[in-house]
C-alpha cells in the first residue's frame, strides 16, 4: 500500500545563508584584525540610547513586560508623521516581515516575480510557501528594474512582486518615474513587496518611497529594518508599512508576543536618538565619497550607490577577490550567489577601514 509523505516537497533546504562572522575569520586566519565590510552594519555601532535602554532593562526579561506593540508603533509613528499605527505591521527583522507577507499572500501554485541581482532570501520565502519564483534581471547596464519586462512576465498566476529598491546587492536604484508606471499598471490582484530597508541612505530626488503609493490605496507593502541605519543588526527587528486593509489581514499571521522585551525597548530608543542616526548618514556620505574618489585612482569599475555600501565588479570574479581580500584581514561580500559572478558588495567603513580596503586593493591588483 503506497502512504502519501508527511513532508510538504516544496520545503527544503536553500542555497542561502547569512555572511560568515568576524570570529570565524579570526579563528581559521592568521590576520590579527579583521574589516569586518561584508554585511552592510553600522559602521559607528549601536545607538547608544538603544544600549542604555537593553541595560536598563534586562531585570525585567522575567516577566511579560508588553501586553503587544502598540508602543514600538506610536514611537514609529513619532519619526514617521505621515503613518498611523493602522499602517504597521512590527516584525523580528526585515526577513520575518517579508515571511509575514509570504505567508499571507502565497500558497502552492502561485507565483512571485524577483530581479536577479538582489537579495536571495527572497526565493527560499516564496518556495517555502510552494509558490514559484519567476526571475526578470536587472537591467545589465545599470542594475535598475526593467518594467516593461516585469509587467509583460505577469500572469493570472502572480501574486506579488518583490521590488527592493535601493538594491541589494548593486545599491542602484530605479527612479519614480519608472516605479509609478510598474505600479500603475499591475493587476490590483497583484500585491508589490517594496524593500526599502536602505531608505535613510538614499538622497537621489526622484527616490520613490512605499508610503507615497499607499497613500494612494495602491497594493503595496514597504518594508523597513533597525538593522542598518540604527545599528541593530543583532537584536533582529523590522517592520512593515501599508494600508489599514492590509496591515489588518497581516496581523492575523503573526502570534502572541511575538517581539521580546530588549528588542523592543531598543527599537523605541534607537528611534529617539537622531543624533547617532545624523551621525551615521553623514558618515557614510562622506566616506562614500572617499571611496568614490579612490575607485576612481585604481580605475575600479563600481555602481553609485544610494545604500552603505557600494557595488563593484572584480576582475577575477567575486569569490577569487574575497579570498584575497580575507588574506588581507578585510572581509567583503561575493555577490556570485546573487546572481552576479562577478560583483562584490563592500560596505562603506570608518575612514580606517576604508583605508584598509584601499589598501588591500591596491596590493591584489598590484597597483602603487
Amino acid at each position: 500500500m503506497n502512504r502519501k509523505t508527511i513532508f510538504k516537497p516544496y520545503i527544503r533546504k536553500k542555497d542561502y545563508a547569512g555572511g560568515i562572522t568576524r570570529e570565524e575569520i579570526l579563528s581559521d586566519s592568521n590576520v590579527d584584525r579583521v574589516w569586518k565590510l561584508s554585511s552592510n552594519e553600522n559602521a559607528l555601532g549601536p545607538s547608544p540610547l538603544a544600549q542604555r535602554a537593553i541595560i536598563d532593562h534586562l531585570d525585567t526579561i522575567h516577566e511579560y513586560k508588553f501586553r503587544d506593540d502598540s508602543e514600538l508603533k506610536r514611537s514609529i509613528v513619532a519619526t514617521r508623521p505621515h503613518l498611523i499605527p493602522e499602517n504597521i505591521i512590527t516584525a523580528n527583522s526585515g526577513i520575518e516581515t517579508l515571511e509575514l507577507i509570504c505567508r499571507g499572500f502565497l500558497s502552492p501554485g502561485l507565483e512571485c516575480i524577483i530581479s536577479h541581482p538582489t537579495f536571495v532570501a527572497y526565493e527560499s520565502m516564496i518556495e517555502n510557501e510552494g509558490s514559484k519564483v519567476v526571475n526578470v534581471p536587472l537591467n545589465p547596464e545599470d542594475y535598475t528594474l526593467d518594467v516593461q519586462a516585469i509587467l509583460q512576465a505577469v500572469t493570472e498566476r502572480t501574486r506579488l512582486v518583490f521590488i527592493t529598491n535601493p538594491n541589494n546587492p548593486t545599491g542602484t536604484y530605479t527612479g519614480k518615474e519608472r516605479i509609478d508606471y510598474l505600479i500603475h499598471n499591475l493587476p490590483e490582484d497583484v500585491l508589490v513587496v517594496y524593500d526599502e530597508v536602505y531608505f535613510h541612505f538614499a538622497d537621489a530626488p526622484d527616490y520613490p518611497r512605499a508610503f507615497d503609493y499607499i497613500k494612494a490605496r495602491k497594493n503595496v507593502i514597504g518594508v523597513h529594518s533597525f538593522s542598518k541605519a540604527y545599528g541593530l543588526a543583532g537584536i533582529r527587528l523590522g517592520y512593515g508599512i501599508s494600508t489599514p486593509q492590509i496591515i489588518s489581514y497581516l496581523e492575523n499571521t503573526k502570534r502572541p508576543f511575538i517581539i521580546n522585551t530588549l528588542s523592543m525597548v531598543a527599537g523605541i530608543h534607537a528611534l529617539r536618538d537622531t543624533e547617532h542616526l545624523k551621525k551615521t548618514l553623514d558618515v557614510v556620505r562622506s566616506e562614500k565619497k572617499y571611496l568614490y574618489a579612490e575607485f576612481d585612482k585604481l580605475d575600479l569599475t563600481y555602481w553609485p550607490s544610494q545604500t552603505n555600501f557600494i557595488f563593484i565588479a572584480a576582475e577575477t570574479g567575486a569569490d577569487d577577490f574575497t579570498a584575497k581580500m580575507l588574506e588581507e584581514g578585510i572581509m567583503v561580500r561575493p555577490c556570485s550567489k546573487f546572481g552576479a559572478p562577478k560583483g562584490v558588495r563592500i560596505t562603506i567603513g570608518t575612514r580606517e577601514a576604508n583605508t584598509a580596503l584601499v589598501s588591500a586593493i591596491q596590493k591584489i591588483y598590484s597597483y602603487a
